[in-house]
């Protein structure tokens, strides 16, 4: 069962949640294991971030491998289990919501200001919600070694063309370097679930605009006008804070056509069009 969806379900009583916990975390041992060694895992550095603890199978593998382990893990249900599980001197359990954790104070307090690495199986449900905070921080981290749903995976990483292509392709592949480490059949997992996972690693790269927020912001904008005309389309004249004749300059200046839709665009169009817009804002006579 991949890690940290344990608790997600409803159970009558601690006992049959405690029943699960281990039947599923022998299931754990075996295959964490045999990731690692697929992997041929060496982590980047000795300090390493894991979201979500699960039955902590793969916590105890990171802390035999890395000199500090934290994992933040949000069920509070699972402590009295993990805690007895996960005892190595160099781990620590924070018992929080990993979308509310500040990243700096992570990186200050447990790391001494050296960036982490991030290890984790993202609970499907969140995962866009968590790449985007890592990206947000991606000065925090030098490498991230995450399991997502196999969809997911393909999406990130495609391109325009693809039917796929979305405002989170953009953003990741504009901040990091990403690729595919393996693919994880459903049989791997105890219940099998109805979908196949994937294993990606990103390594985040020097931020390609001033204001990453406001990129976001603008790259999200653009895909919700998704088949109309860049140009035209009222959430990115809003973004920007431009007309359309302003924003078809703009586009002409970056050698796209006029008649331009979103989805046409690569990340460097993207980054491209962004910052002809922002030197337009300060400046409406220098574009």
């Amino acid at each position: 069962m991949p890690v940290g969806q344990v608790k997600m379900k409803r159970y009558k009583n601690a006992s049959e949640l405690y029943d699960v916990f281990y039947k599923e975390r022998k299931e754990d041992i075996a295959f964490y294991s045999r990731l690692l060694t697929e992997y041929k895992s060496r982590l980047d550095n000795n300090r390493v971030i894991e979201i979500g603890a699960g039955t902590g199978a793969l916590t105890n593998l990171l802390c035999a491998r890395a000199q500090r382990v934290v994992t933040v893990e949000i069920d509070r249900r699972l402590q009295p289990l993990l805690e007895q599980q996960v005892a190595a001197e160099n781990h620590r359990f924070l018992w929080q919501d990993i979308l509310c954790c500040d990243y700096e104070e992570l990186l200050n307090a447990h790391f001494g200001g050296a960036a982490f690495t991030v290890v984790g199986n993202l609970p499907y449900y969140i995962t866009t919600d968590i790449l985007r905070q890592l990206l947000k921080n991606s000065r925090c981290w030098n490498c991230a070694v995450l399991m997502v749903q196999k969809e997911v995976a393909d999406r990130l990483l495609c391109g325009p063309g693809s039917k796929e292509y979305r405002a989170i392709s953009v953003i990741l592949q504009a901040f990091c370097t990403a690729e595919l480490l393996f693919n994880v059949p459903p049989h791997c997992f105890y219940p099998a679930p109805h979908v196949t996972s994937a294993v990606i690693r990103l390594y985040p790269g020097s931020i390609p605009v001033d204001d990453p927020a406001g990129f976001i912001q603008f790259v999200q904008s653009a895909f919700a006008a998704r088949r109309k005309m860049f140009a035209g389309a009222p959430a990115v004249q809003q973004a920007l804070q431009m007309k359309r004749a302003a924003l078809e300059q703009i586009l002409q200046s970056a050698g796209l056509p006029i008649n331009s839709r979103s989805e046409s665009f690569t990340p460097d169009d993207f980054i491209h069009v962004y910052k002809l817009a922002q030197k337009s804002f300060r400046n409406p006579d220098n574009l």
